[in-house]
């Protein structure tokens, strides 16, 4: 019986520690700060016990992450999409990348996707990321195949999709201005290797790789930083581009104290029992208001121009603040309720 109890407590003992991502998805409307850096930051760590320090990291703008049902052309041109991830650039000339996703009883598989002028389409074979939540050490790979679209030539692409969750640690976020930011981080890595052809007779033209970094912080089940570095090489199409990005959440990019200090709007006390204040620092004034919580579900709104709201009725847990103003502007912030 003793044998029994102890075996027991060590099979509870090891789920309690699992590092595991419970969703491929942000959390709707999260705000994430572009990220400029003057060298490549380290990503090589991984396995347990990982630590990644991410050094004189410098904010270049701000996107955010907003989700729809696919409309009726989309669903006709990307076959079994059922979510559309829209990450779009604030301010300036709108720069918008779509990301089509398939979630159902077998996982979460990419339909499709368009990143600047590199458009793709995997009608053919979708790319499966996984059937969450997935674990530390999970590894799956997969091939691909579909239509590409590129500054105008069109063709077919066939390749292999690999997901891995390789690591879990601390992810430490230090910026040029001396912000910092650390927490307890698990990492789903997503490599893709893609053979361009323009049939029946241009096979073989070129390649597209990529590799996604996805740092997921365990304490609110969110992305709290991803990197993407992709590259299209093709002498038929004359191209040899490589694009790199590096993302932070917003609330954590330049802050000292772990919230964002530089946006627009000012939502305080953060962490908040009762009365939450609102200001923004323009001479904008609030059109809407709306709070969700971490599974994107709508537990207030407003149309009103308040400056306080009360929260004391809400659960224990994190939400998203999305403020419309009476110019048309969308400002988001994270808030956590005690």
């Amino acid at each position: 019986m003793k044998t029994k109890l102890l075996l027991l407590l060590l099979v509870c003992s090891s789920v309690s520690f699992a590092q595991t991502i419970s969703s491929f998805t942000s959390i709707p409307s999260t705000n994430f700060t572009i990220m400029g850096s003057q060298s490549t930051i380290d990503q090589t760590a991984s396995g347990m016990n990982s630590v990644w320090t991410f050094n004189n990291l410098t904010a270049l703008g701000t996107n955010i992450d907003t989700y729809a049902a696919p409309t009726a052309g989309q669903l006709t041109a990307y076959p079994g999409t059922t979510e559309v991830l829209s990450i779009t650039a604030q301010g300036g000339t709108p720069n918008v990348s779509d990301f089509f996703l398939k979630e159902d009883g077998n996982g979460t598989s990419i339909t499709g996707a368009s990143q600047g002028d590199v458009l793709l389409n995997y009608i053919g074979s979708n790319a499966f990321v996984g059937l969450f939540p997935l674990s530390f050490g999970t590894n799956n790979s997969n091939p691909v195949s579909g239509t590409f679209s590129y500054q105008g030539a069109n063709g077919t692409f066939t390749g292999t999709t690999t997901t891995a969750v390789d690591a879990y640690g601390t992810l430490n976020i230090i910026n040029s201005d001396g912000g910092s930011f650390s927490t307890n981080a698990t990492r789903l890595r997503i490599d893709q290797t893609l053979s361009l052809s323009i049939p029946p007779i241009f096979n073989n033209i070129g390649t597209v790789t990529q590799t996604t970094y996805y740092y997921y912080d365990n304490s609110v089940n969110n992305i709290v930083f991803r990197y993407n570095n992709a590259n299209v090489n093709s002498g038929f199409l004359g191209v040899n581009e490589t694009i790199e990005t590096l993302e932070s959440t917003t609330n954590f990019t330049l802050s000292t104290d772990g919230f964002e200090n530089s946006t627009p709007l000012k939502l305080y006390p953060n962490p908040v029992q009762n009365a939450l204040n609102l200001k923004i620092d323009t001479n904008d004034n609030i059109d809407s208001i709306t709070i969700t919580d971490n599974l994107g579900r709508i537990v207030f709104t407003s149309n009103k121009n308040v400056n306080r709201i009360d929260v004391s009725d809400l659960n224990s847990g994190l939400y998203i603040v999305s403020i419309v103003t009476k110019s048309g502007k969308l400002l988001s912030q994270k808030v956590i309720k005690e």
